[in-house]
């Protein structure tokens, strides 16, 4: 089982080009959340929508703080 890499590391290995999108968030607090939307919307996990997956939950991150 690999070792739980904290947040702050694998943002770092993402802005040093270590990993992409998709291990960004397989190695992450958020791997089973991103299955489970790639089930819920009949895909398999890829880059592509790894990246949408970001953006999509950074979006809502940012709303919800906006309306505190």
């Amino acid at each position: 089982m690999e070792q739980n890499i904290s947040y702050d590391e694998l943002v770092q290995m993402k802005q040093d080009g270590k990993i992409g999108w998709l291990d960004f968030l397989l190695k992450g607090d958020d791997a089973e959340d991103y299955k489970q939307w790639c089930q819920d919307h009949g895909e398999e996990p890829t880059e592509t929508n790894a990246e949408l997956y970001v953006e999509m939950t950074d979006e809502k991150v940012m709303e919800q703080i906006v309306t505190m």
